[in-house]
């Protein structure tokens, strides 16, 4: 009788027996001719047992039982019913039994399909130990244990044996390419494996695949001229190939924008289906700011972004670089349609709903953003973020009290909790709770005590609540951390100008200010306001007129009309009060100068 008439009266007898209720395991699969067929065709894909010989060794002696045939094709009913897991051990167990190494190939096969790694490495293993000379079985073995992040030298030194022993150097280059796989489903860091990679790259002579892997790593480690090399390489020799083609444009789109964009548009003409290729170039476009490129890019891509959610996600980031925020939200929300209920989508949706979410916070639309943020999942790593949006846009409508219960009733760990306390503390000075926003923001400063923006907000709150000295230990503390920040040397002399207190201290710390940056129009303004009060009018003068042709500032012009007041100049200091008060009739700042310089019209 032969295999295949052995293998159908096994499969009628086994069937019977599922009929009667003995096979109880599988009572729920139904039992047909077309599963007959598939179960028939497996098993005679896999070996035929009487075979004496395959390849470079004997096999073992194996008589071919009616239960050995039995667990074989209850295995294959098993992985057509989709249990995998049981026609994996089922396989395995019967390698172990017989020594053969086509049923651990099988049982391999099962686990590497299922994507069960660690059982797939367990078969490979028991492979290659019952089939030592098999290049297959080595290989496997050692795909396996790549994968589980064995990038050892003894392990490099086994993948350079496969590979020396491999020809030709096409099928080479496919065994190099599984390898490289493997080693980056490893996790490990890029430097790691470009160090396992670059070897084994040689025994295939840095050509085609090979250069194309090389360019990639070095472009990942932060070598741009090889990663250049290697990816001009690979295109010269795979000419037709979208992945050679994309990596030698990202690589000359730095450097050389119009040479990359030249060799990506000559490569969609002649292959213009390559819609990989023609999102490579709709990225080049945005890439130089080429908004009509992009647009035409568009027209192309936009009827597949109606199907395939990744293209409408990578549409909205390629139309929000060149400011198309008409068309950004239509790709959000195109997106935000097909991955609702993907949960291999759920990172990316939540993403989705902060971007939407911002779009409309930009535009004004207070509520809309607000429903936008809401529907961040909680267990996204944007929800914090999403929850400090939801309070800014409270704040934004002037609804303190629902802004402040959004950041309290968020819980966040200690690394996010000095930018919670932050916004709380912002939030309650807008409110005009100023000794609130100040115990909250010394607060937020105590869990992040180097933080230049927190150190200058709570020196500009201690001044507002007259808190000089206080002010000027979070200035002077700020100085000490960052000697060449400009703006601190500044705001701490002009502090001591302003409340007419340390003259002679606050000189050298605007001149240190005006070293740095001799042109700033505020570090101008404070020169001249210290001469204005060592009472040098000429040189005040001088320096607020500076000022004002950097920048035509309110605060400058005002102090530029004390200055004229001061000097008798009223008709000189009305010119600049009188288009400021047409402009603002009400202004409290403007009017109460005029009542403490006793001006009139």
């Amino acid at each position: 009788m032969s295999f295949v008439e052995n293998c159908f009266v096994c499969i009628v007898f086994w069937g019977k027996q599922y009929n009667s209720g003995i096979a109880s395991d599988y009572k729920t699969m139904p039992f047909n001719l077309s599963c007959v067929k598939k179960t028939i065709c497996a098993c005679s894909a896999l070996f035929c047992l009487t075979s004496p010989a395959v390849g470079k060794e004997s096999l073992p002696n194996v008589e071919l039982t009616g239960g050995l045939l039995f667990q074989i094709i209850a295995s294959e009913f098993a992985l057509q019913r989709h249990d995998p897991s049981t026609a994996f051990r089922t396989y395995l167990q019967i390698a172990r039994n017989t020594k053969d190494p086509r049923l651990a190939k099988r049982a391999f096969e099962i686990a590497d399909n299922s994507h069960a790694f660690e059982e797939a490495a367990e078969a490979a293993k028991l492979w290659e130990q019952l089939s030592p000379q098999s290049d297959e079985a080595q290989l496997a073995n050692c795909l396996t244990l790549i994968r589980r992040g064995d990038l050892s030298e003894k392990q490099q030194s086994k993948a350079k044996e496969i590979l020396k022993d491999t020809s030709p150097l096409e099928k080479r280059l496919k065994q190099f390419q599984a390898i490289v796989i493997q080693a980056e489903l490893s996790g490990a860091q890029p430097q790691q494996i470009l160090n396992f990679i670059r070897p084994l790259a040689s025994l295939c002579k840095d050509q085609k695949e090979a250069a194309l892997t090389l360019a990639k790593l070095y472009q990942r480690t932060g070598n741009a001229d090889l990663a250049a090399q290697y990816a001009k390489t690979a295109w010269q020799q795979l000419p037709d190939n979208t992945v050679a083609l994309l990596e030698y444009a990202e690589v000359l789109i730095t450097s050389k924008p119009k040479e990359a964009i030249k060799i990506l548009k000559s490569f969609v003409q002649k292959h213009p289906k390559d819609y990989d290729a023609q999102l490579g170039l709709a990225k080049a476009y945005a890439r130089t700011q080429n908004k009509n490129g992009v647009q035409k890019q568009i027209q192309i891509l936009d009827p597949f972004a109606e199907k395939l959610p990744n293209l409408a996600f990578t549409l909205a980031s390629v139309c929000d670089s060149v400011g198309m925020i008409d068309e950004t939200k239509r790709y959000l929300m195109t997106f935000e349609r097909l991955a609702k209920g993907n949960p291999a989508l759920s990172d990316k949706l939540s993403s989705t709903y902060l971007s939407l979410g911002l779009i409309d916070y930009k535009q004004k639309h207070h509520s809309a953003a607000i429903e936008w943020f809401k529907q961040v999942d909680s267990k996204s790593d944007f929800f914090p973020q999403s929850r400090l949006f939801i309070a800014q846009c409270y704040a934004a409508d002037k609804r303190y009290n629902d802004a402040l219960e959004v950041l309290e009733k968020t819980k966040v760990n200690d690394k996010l909790e000095k930018e919670f306390l932050h916004k709380k503390a912002q939030i309650l000075y807008e409110a005009g709770r100023i000794p609130e926003a100040y115990k909250a923001m010394q607060k937020a400063l105590l869990a992040d005590k180097t933080n230049a923006t927190l150190l200058f907000q709570c020196a500009m709150i201690a001044n507002e609540l007259k808190r000089i000295d206080d002010a000027e230990q979070y200035l002077q503390d700020a100085i000490n951390l960052y000697p060449r920040e400009a703006n601190f040397y500044n705001t701490l002399g002009y502090l001591w100008v302003d409340n007419n207190i340390k003259l002679k201290q606050a000189r050298p710390l605007i001149e240190k200010a005006l070293e740095i940056e001799p042109e700033n129009p505020a570090f101008l303004d404070s020169m001249g306001w210290l001469y204005f009060r060592e009472g040098n009018y000429e040189q005040a003068q001088h320096y607020l007129k500076k000022a004002l042709s950097q920048l035509n500032d309110k605060e400058v012009l005002l102090h530029l009309v004390e200055v004229y007041q001061a000097q008798g100049l009223t008709e000189k200091a009305m010119e600049i009060l009188r288009p400021m008060l047409k402009e603002n009739a009400d202004d409290p700042v403007i009017n109460a100068l005029m009542d403490r310089l006793h001006l009139r019209f």
